[in-house]
């Protein structure tokens, strides 16, 4: 839900998902001013080109950390 708030460059949504699941996000200020800048500068979605959770690598799912590759086109 987060990443898709992000690839429709909403940053409203993004904040509003951050606060109402309680999620965390490193970054999330840059991920946001990332948004904007991109949607300035012509944006007009994001694609996801990647997405792995660190649960992959050890097999351990009890508690993840999930990663993302975006770009903005």
């Amino acid at each position: 839900e987060l990443i898709k708030a992000i690839l429709a460059l909403d940053v409203n949504k993004f904040y509003a998902i951050l606060e109402r699941l309680g999620v965390s996000a490193c970054g999330y200020g840059a991920i946001a001013t990332m948004m904007v800048a991109a949607k300035n500068l012509g944006a007009t979605r994001g694609e996801l080109l990647k997405y792995a959770t660190s649960g992959d690598v050890t097999g351990d799912t009890s508690a993840v950390v999930g990663y993302s590759s975006i770009v903005f086109v």
